[in-house]
């Protein structure tokens, strides 16, 4: 029986080695695709605000509108740009809606370097409200 013992000494230690290169790459694969599903919470609640406040407003300019988002997300929003385009539109019964679309460029986030081009580098969202 002592036999079988020295036969299996050291598998645990080569089974580890093995495999944690594996669990790393899991743990923060999903730690960057939580990231990346707050940023688009983020970026979707502060284009949702951004498009109403700019439809009571009467705003249409991309770039006043840019700056609601912006004031919205705050600092640490985890995008390195933000795109906004905005249109109006009139429908065939004469409603003028206000639609905002909004791109925003991920930045460097936790594990990206390991991870390479996995996931998304750019997050869209659109709004649209009645103007």
């Amino acid at each position: 029986m002592a036999r079988n013992v020295n036969k299996q000494r050291g598998a645990l230690s080569v089974e580890f080695a093995m495999l944690m290169p594996l669990m790393l790459l899991v743990i923060i694969g999903s730690v960057h695709f939580g990231r990346v599903l707050m940023t688009r919470h983020k970026l979707t609640e502060a284009t949702n605000y951004a498009t109403r406040a700019a439809a009571v407003a009467k705003i249409s300019n991309a770039n006043q509108i840019r700056t609601l988002i912006q004031n919205r997300l705050g600092t640490s929003s985890g995008c390195s740009a933000i795109a906004v385009t905005a249109t109006t539109q009139t429908d065939a019964l004469g409603l003028t809606q206000l639609r905002v679309t909004a791109t925003c460029t991920l930045g460097d986030m936790f594990g990206a370097s390991l991870l390479g081009a996995i996931g998304p580098n750019d997050l869209t969202v659109t709004a649209a409200m009645p103007f």
